[in-house]
């Protein structure tokens, strides 16, 4: 029986998975096959198959995993999850070369807030980077996710949606069918709203990218970081 601490299903075919203070997401697409959206932290898989056994799948059901960034909280699983399944791995061209390793890791600024914590993460994270605190497994993906509709291999009635600002590389899932997008980190699930957040690249580009999100204007926008929320809470 699904244990509803691990995660949740959001609507027909979509789930989340809870990873500590990262989500992931899960797709169930028609032919029974599964799509895993971003991976959490190393060590995170075990979290992310005790969900997928929990709703009477396994592992080896997921054939694509999709990175909305790469940012390690996002990726930071996809070596471990990818090696176990034979999944195919896909994230936006900007993000490969961090994926990869050929970069090392892709570090947030947090150019959006005054608040310490959110500062004081940033320090720990680029602390991280220098001294390599956290040593992911880096892996080079399959392919390469740009705007345009999910390829009919997937089985998922499914847009990606080019959404940079949060970081270059960052994308979303739109799902027309329910009206649902998943944005990754383009917007933090604030208790009553969706707002910017703490760590961006580009604030012109993540007003562009929500202006994208509002024409789509779906029911429901998950956020891999809080609450998901309807558009009308989007405070942008």
């Amino acid at each position: 029986m699904k244990n509803k601490t691990m995660g949740q299903k959001l609507n027909n075919n979509l789930h989340e998975i809870y990873l500590g203070h990262v989500k992931a997401f899960l797709l169930e697409a028609s032919d029974g096959s599964l799509v895993l959206i971003d991976t959490g932290l190393p060590k995170s898989s075990s979290k992310i198959i005790s969900y997928i056994n929990s709703i009477g799948k396994s592992i080896s059901d997921v054939k694509y995993i999709l990175l909305t960034h790469a940012h390690i909280d996002h990726f930071g699983s996809a070596y471990d999850i990818k090696r176990i399944s034979g999944a195919l791995l896909g994230i936006n061209e900007k993000g490969v070369e961090y994926v990869d390793g050929t970069k090392g890791l892709l570090v947030p600024v947090a150019r959006n807030s005054k608040n310490f914590k959110d500062k004081a993460l940033a320090g720990v994270l680029k602390l991280i980077s220098a001294v390599k605190i956290i040593k992911p497994k880096f892996v080079k993906p399959d392919m390469v996710l740009k705007e345009g509709v999910f390829p009919e291999s997937m089985h998922v009635n499914a847009k990606i949606i080019e959404t940079p600002g949060h970081t270059q590389d960052s994308v979303s899932v739109y799902l027309p069918d329910t009206k649902t997008i998943i944005v990754g980190d383009l917007f933090k699930g604030a208790s009553d709203a969706l707002v910017a957040p703490p760590f961006f690249d580009d604030y012109i580009a993540l007003l562009n990218s929500t202006n994208k999100i509002r024409e789509l204007n779906p029911d429901l926008i998950c956020v891999s970081h809080g609450k998901n929320h309807n558009v009308s809470d989007l405070k942008l």
